[in-house]
């Protein structure tokens, strides 16, 4: 019996695909930006046959072009209404791996808000140049009520990848539709010349390629590129390829070509291969993961690691609070600092791999950002308890966990000693400075002494206090840098002590101890050894970690996408050097050792980059190693002087688990890795698999009962050496001088961009990085709860600021609980409608774990959300301030709650 097979189509959709900033920067691209939508726009009025345009995935672009054209916004919003331009889902079409997955929930907010005043927002999770892709992507786009996606890279060349479509399921059980592109990517059915031979040359072509991949008649033609401008002969184009081929080539829309699969599989099932988790292989197929981007021009990767936690964790909760305590706008200024975040989170932005003034205007906007997040708290802290120049001096301190919390929190605090004139008063006389304060006492709200440390003392430091009303004051202060230990602060909530001046100062006592070359509390005990190595005793588990944070450098002669090392390379670490220990802090909140070491390194490559050069330099390298005494787990500030090129600096961890498995905290979860060397390098002829790989906010490995976590604030890349199994290294510096090159031993593709000299991905200057070493058994790992607290404790300290005066307002009745700890907290925001508030966690356990949320203040309501916000359940509410909830395995939860 002869089966009829119909006739396959080809959907071509006309597109642009839009680097914000890249080899050229924003307001330069943004010229080609209005040349090309203005060209779109003279197509669309003057031809009739030419249907539609994708403008990217990305609403941004409509910001971006109003801003210089707002007089041809009618015309483009029109067509956007009739549905031939398409926009969005997302403000920016982001990396996955480099930024939060937070962030990449309120990019979807943000490109509807952005594109729906103009009209429909495209449900088609379209993804086209990300550098791979997160395991839980297909759960966000579930959360928007999307529920397919198009990808390209991280995926293909290997074995049951040969098709163009498949299930994309998500640790939770998400599920989308993944329409895979074909190896040209999103510029396939571009056709660059105007005749009918390239038309029917360019069918053959796509016939070729697109027709063995298909799983049902519907191909996908991407007729685009990086900043291509809209061929305005397409439909006789399409005209030339249906007649000579006797197919159907159609000028088509994402959304109708997505919307043709469904059509036809819910007709006709076609079994498609099921693919889980995260993106992240597809070397065989093309450039695909690019994974020295991880590391490249690792500041940026710490700036945004500092705005997001400003941002989702401080700003965001106290503005919340400030809110309902009748503090307005606070919520309007967080947008914009979120805006201007998210204006960072473009792939070639914060991966690093742009020419070097794209990348000094980010740095302004994470200024921006940082400056609008500290504003925001300083504004929210002061409309509970303004710093009133009468009445004593406070500490006011905010947590920002989800639980009580008993920490050492850094404050500044100060004693008035003179008024400091301003101007020329000759009439004018001051009164002379009060003496010095002989001690002081810090008592808590229940009038109990609080212990607390000086860290730091200026005499004679100069103060400001600031009224809406007149000029600020300023004074003659003692300030005083301090640690104190506040107990109980309530989750996400406030506790106040007030500074006492006394005829000393009081002595504590204290579970540390310290000397020359060691750190001891009741938990830990850390001996650095003569090459600046460690030995860490873990109490509680009864196990030694010895001769771990070696410092290790080695030639880089890549770019800034990929890692390659030289031909002849010359790999040195600290642990043939000596160096210097002295004992800076002694307690009674916390002791701290400086060790001071140095590597001499290769000044550089040599011009013919197959090795580096004889000429050394001398890398200075301090770290602060800080052991608090309440802390089963040790904090490192380290400093590097860089002043050499080419070359990748990291902090080596050989912790003698024997494992070649980790468990690298992710977007939304936490993603398990095996590490096996590569076999046969040479069989890529694209792109290596790369032995590095990306991670949140730390990384895991057991051997046993035993277990190790490494929390980072803002580093991004690390390892478990395959040749020296149970070895962490976590990349501090990557150090290059391209943007891209042809020559790599690890990308024999090719180059990956434009050959441009970057020099200040050199990194010179000095760079400061903090890490945790959390010891732990493996069991405190899997119930998780126990290991999300240290890493919260490391990385979300209680915020303190000083007041002086009386509280305005009483802060008792602000705060939530959310229990167990193995929740972990993601945000807590204001709806994006204006009704209540969303609190959003996730369970990275796969199983189900009962949960209770406690308020101090008085819900009216709550229910269980969508990412989109969109409500699905009415919750009970117990007792006027309890939540019961079933948190299902890998699941994310967003509540939102009215007060």
């Amino acid at each position: 019996m002869q089966v009829n097979h119909p006739k396959p189509s080809y959907h071509f959709i006309s597109h642009s695909h839009w680097d914000r900033e890249w080899y050229k920067t924003f307001e330069t691209f943004r010229l080609d930006l209005v040349d090309m939508i203005n060209s779109l726009l003279d197509i669309f009025a003057s031809n009739a046959g030419y249907k539609h345009f994708v403008l990217d995935g990305q609403t941004i672009v409509l910001e971006d072009y109003a801003e210089i054209m707002p007089e041809r916004m009618a015309e483009l919003k029109q067509l956007i209404q009739e549905g031939r331009v398409s926009i969005g889902p997302w403000y920016i079409l982001p990396d996955e791996f480099l930024v939060s997955g937070e962030s990449t929930i309120r990019n979807l907010h943000f490109g509807r808000k952005a594109g729906e005043p103009y009209g429909p927002v495209m449900q088609v999770g379209y993804i086209p140049d990300s550098f791979g892709h997160l395991a839980m992507m297909p759960a966000i786009l579930m959360g928007f009520d999307i529920d397919s996606a198009i990808v390209f890279r991280g995926f293909g060349g290997e074995p049951g990848q040969e098709k163009s479509e498949y299930r994309w399921r998500s640790p939770d059980g998400s599920e989308v539709l993944m329409i895979h592109l074909p190896p040209n990517g999103y510029g396939d059915a571009y056709i660059g010349s105007q005749s009918p031979e390239a038309y029917r040359k360019k069918a053959v072509e796509l016939k070729e390629i697109l027709d063995p991949r298909a799983t049902t008649p519907h191909r996908l033609c991407m007729n685009g590129g990086d900043h291509h401008f809209p061929e305005s002969y397409l439909p006789e184009a399409l005209l030339e390829m249906s007649e000579a081929t006797g197919d159907t080539f159609l000028h088509s829309s994402i959304p109708a070509h997505v919307q043709a699969i469904k059509d036809h599989l819910a007709k006709e099932p076609v079994h498609l291969n099921l693919i889980e988790g995260e993106l992240r292989w597809g070397f065989r197929y093309a450039f695909a993961v690019q994974s020295g981007v991880y590391s490249a021009r690792m500041y940026l990767k710490q700036a945004n690691h500092a705005c997001e936690k400003m941002l989702s964790r401080y700003a965001e909760p106290l503005a919340i609070w400030a809110e309902l305590a009748n503090r307005n706008n606070l919520g309007k200024m967080l947008q914009q600092g979120w805006k201007l975040l998210l204006q960072n989170h473009p792939h070639d932005s914060i991966c690093g791999c742009s020419i070097d003034s794209v990348h000094r205007e980010m740095i302004s906007r994470f200024e921006k950002c940082e400056q609008i997040g500290e504003a925001v708290i300083e504004k929210s802290l002061h409309h509970f308890f303004p710093d009133k120049e009468a009445g004593p001096e406070n500490i006011f301190v905010f947590n920002p966990l989800s639980r009580p919390a008993n920490r050492s929190v850094e404050v500044a605090i100060e004693f008035f000693r003179q008024k400091i004139l301003v101007g020329l008063n000759p009439n004018v006389h001051p009164e002379p400075a009060a003496a010095p304060v002989a001690g002081f006492k810090i008592r808590d709200a229940a009038g109990r002494d609080v212990a607390f440390q000086i860290v730091d003392h200026d005499k004679a430091g100069h103060g400001l206090r600031y009224s809406n009303y007149s000029y600020p004051s300023k004074q003659l202060v003692e300030r005083f840098e301090l640690l104190v230990d506040v107990k109980n602060v309530p989750g996400l909530g406030f506790a106040s002590c007030q500074v006492e001046q006394s005829e000393s100062f009081p002595a504590y006592e204290t579970s540390l101890r310290s000397g020359a070359d060691f750190l001891e509390n009741d938990d830990l005990r850390v001996e650095a050894q003569a090459d600046g190595s460690l030995d860490i005793l873990d109490k509680r588990n009864k196990q030694w970690l010895k001769g771990i944070h070696v410092f290790e450098d080695g030639g880089d002669a890549g770019d800034e996408y990929n890692y390659s090392y030289p031909a002849e390379d010359q790999v040195i670490t600290s642990k043939a050097t000596t160096c210097e220990i002295h004992l800076k802090e002694t307690g009674p909140l916390r002791a701290v050792l400086e060790i001071q070491q140095s590597l001499e390194i290769s000044a550089g490559l040599e011009s013919s980059r197959q090795r580096q050069s004889p000429e050394t330099l001398e890398l200075k390298i301090s770290t602060k190693v800080k052991l608090y005494h309440n802390q089963p787990w040790l904090e490192c500030e380290t400093t590097v002087e860089n002043h050499a090129k080419d070359h990748r600096l990291r902090v080596l961890f050989p912790t003698g688990l024997n494992t070649n498995l980790s468990h690298a905290d992710s977007q939304f979860g936490i993603t398990r890795r095996e590490h096996h060397p590569v076999k046969n390098p040479q069989d890529y002829a694209i792109e290596v698999p790369s032995s590095v790989h990306p991670m949140q906010r730390g990384v895991t490995i057991l051997d046993g009962e035993r277990g190790l976590t490494l929390a980072t604030a803002g580093l991004t890349e690390y390892e478990l050496k395959t040749d020296e199994p149970g070895t962490l290294a976590v990349t501090l510096l990557r150090c290059v001088g391209r943007l891209s090159g042809g020559d790599l031993l690890t990308r024999p593709g090719g180059e990956a961009g434009w050959i441009t000299e970057t020099p200040e991905a050199q990194c010179p200057g000095t760079h400061t990085f903090k890490y945790a070493i959390i010891p732990h058994s493996a069991s405190e790992f899997s119930d998780y709860g126990y290991v999300n607290e240290q890493i919260e404790a490391f990385l979300l300290p209680c915020h303190a600021q000083r007041c002086g005066g009386d509280p305005a307002i009483d802060f008792k009745p602000f705060g939530l609980t959310l229990s167990p700890s193995s929740l972990v907290v993601s945000a807590f925001k204001p709806a994006e409608d204006g009704q209540g508030y969303v609190l959003r966690f996730y369970n990275p356990k796969p199983d189900r774990v009962p949960g209770r949320l406690e308020s101090a203040c008085q819900m009216q309501e709550a229910f269980l959300t969508q990412l989109n916000e969109r409500n699905l359940e009415r919750l009970i509410i117990r007792g006027q301030n309890a939540l019961q909830f079933m948190a299902e395995p890998f699941q994310i939860i967003s509540l939102r709650l009215l007060f």
